[in-house]
């Protein structure tokens, strides 16, 4: 059965292309635009600044970055605007698309951390575990620690704060720091490999979708989780890849299947918070199992910092906690507005702005529930509406954060009109909000980001609020 479905998905996207490209053609164009995004990236690689280098060289580094996105763009262009490719030419795209892929990460893998340090933090977070200490209770500059402070901390940041990072993440710092002490490479290749797999993963849940694998493009070669994963080395790595084996898995409904999917759904949690808005994607009803291996790999996940620090764990996110970045999400940003233009008391303005994000999460969630329970959405669809949501308002949005929405993306650009209804505009515009998030990185040193805003988040916001419109309307014709 299941393969009789894919059969009939592929028949559905072997309609007319809208430019119509003779197998041979697609291949050349790709080679092409391959190579030249490799070239693009060659500036990347002479003389990179540090993060503590003046604001002129990391703009210029962010420029060269930006031009790479370039072929990318017209590469997507081509793989969404044409016929999918099939028997042996659909083998070799796939081997250019995913070669091309590992070429473009091992190309910028010897560059030191640019544009955040946060990659250091997570060799200090190793060393301390292996110590016996829990970096949950011990900051870097906690007295124990006087006689490990070298370059790692040095270039490490919130010296006086205990780390925010989940026990799934640690595991990957502990990895990488028993493989080679204090070696920066070594971590940031780990998180490569994982970042390749990701692409990987997608093509393959693509092709089990029914779709055109080469459409994993749109993540295979974005610059975006290149330069985050192989330059910046950020841990969202592995957690991007468990997400996508997560739903991946969730197509199984055997008791294997749902126990598989709720130990990468657990593990996905433990590096980042977020995947938990899986749950509402794939759960089904009375899926037990699934909530029970998902509950039970969280325990096993944090039991062992819990016993490092004697039963404090939370005080790291207490440290977080009600602070914002200057991209902040909508929320924040209307309530630092407020505070700005009106006389309003602050206490009242934060409990609107607590008020709003309540609001926007939790009719996102009543949304997917019912959606869901009446087959209108997909799981992938139900993922990426649920994360947008979250990332809109955030405390913290960092351009590494966003990385997620584009294989989510990609699979939703691939689903047919008739049943996803807003899930394109909605796929298309998170694509386009984590592509442009980069563009953060040129405000760092401003105080205004009121052109980041009008750039970043507004154009989303009025296409999605344009497609909604349009979609009812419809509704109400028929």
């Amino acid at each position: 059965m299941a393969q009789l479905a894919r059969e009939v998905e592929q028949q559905k996207i072997r309609k007319p292309a809208a430019f119509p490209l003779p197998s041979s053609r697609r291949l050349a164009l790709l080679a092409v635009l391959l190579l030249l995004e490799l070239l693009l990236q060659i500036p990347l690689l002479i003389n990179p600044p540090t993060t503590d280098s003046p604001a002129p060289l990391i703009n210029a580094f962010v420029w060269h970055w930006l031009l790479t996105f370039l072929p990318y763009l017209l590469a997507c262009l081509v793989v969404l605007t044409s016929r999918p490719l099939s028997d042996r030419a659909r083998l070799f795209e796939l081997g250019l698309l995913l070669g091309g892929a590992l070429l473009l990460r091992l190309m910028l893998l010897p560059i030191p951390p640019v544009l955040s340090p946060d990659a250091w933090r997570y060799l200090w977070d190793a060393r301390v575990t292996l110590l016996g200490y829990s970096p949950y209770v011990y900051a870097p500059g906690d007295p124990h620690f006087i006689h490990l402070r070298d370059f790692v901390f040095a270039n490490s940041r919130y010296r006086n704060v205990p780390t925010l990072y989940p026990p799934g993440a640690q595991l990957f710092f502990l990895v990488s720091y028993l493989l080679a002490p204090s070696n920066l490479t070594v971590l940031k290749a780990i998180f490569v490999g994982c970042d390749w797999l990701t692409c990987a993963a997608l093509a393959w849940l693509l092709y089990r979708r029914g779709k055109d694998a080469g459409r994993c493009v749109l993540y295979a070669w974005c610059p975006l989780p290149v330069a985050e994963f192989a330059i910046q080395g950020h841990v969202d790595a592995p957690a991007v890849l468990l997400t996508i084996l997560t739903l991946l898995a969730a197509e199984y409904t055997s008791h294997g299947g749902r126990a598989t999917t709720g130990f990468l759904l657990g593990m996905a949690t433990l590096v980042r918070l977020y995947p938990a808005l899986l749950l509402l994607a794939i759960a089904r009803q009375r899926d037990w199992l699934l909530l029970t291996t998902w509950a039970v790999t969280l325990v096993t996940g944090y039991l062992p910092y819990l016993i490092l620090g004697h039963g404090q764990l939370l005080s790291p996110f207490e440290s977080y906690a009600g602070s914002y970045t200057p991209n902040a999400g909508l929320p924040q940003q209307l309530s630092h507005w407020l505070a700005l233009h009106t006389s309003l008391n602050p206490v009242l303005l934060h409990w609107l702005e607590e008020a709003v994000i309540g609001a926007i999460m939790g009719g996102s969630a009543l949304a997917v529930l019912w959606l869901r329970w009446r087959r209108h959405l997909s799981g992938e669809a139900a993922a990426l509406f649920l994360i947008s949501a979250l990332f809109a308002v955030s405390a913290h949005i960092f351009p590494w954060y966003t990385t997620v929405l584009i294989p989510l993306a990609a699979l939703l650009l691939t689903c047919s009109e008739s049943k996803q209804g807003l899930g394109r505009p909605i796929a298309f515009w998170a694509w386009y909000f984590a592509c442009t998030t980069p563009l953060a990185y040129f405000f760092m040193y401003e105080r205004d980001w009121t052109l980041y805003y009008a750039l970043v988040y507004w154009p989303p916001l009025l296409g999605l609020t344009l497609a909604t419109a349009l979609s009812l309307y419809r509704r109400v014709r028929k």
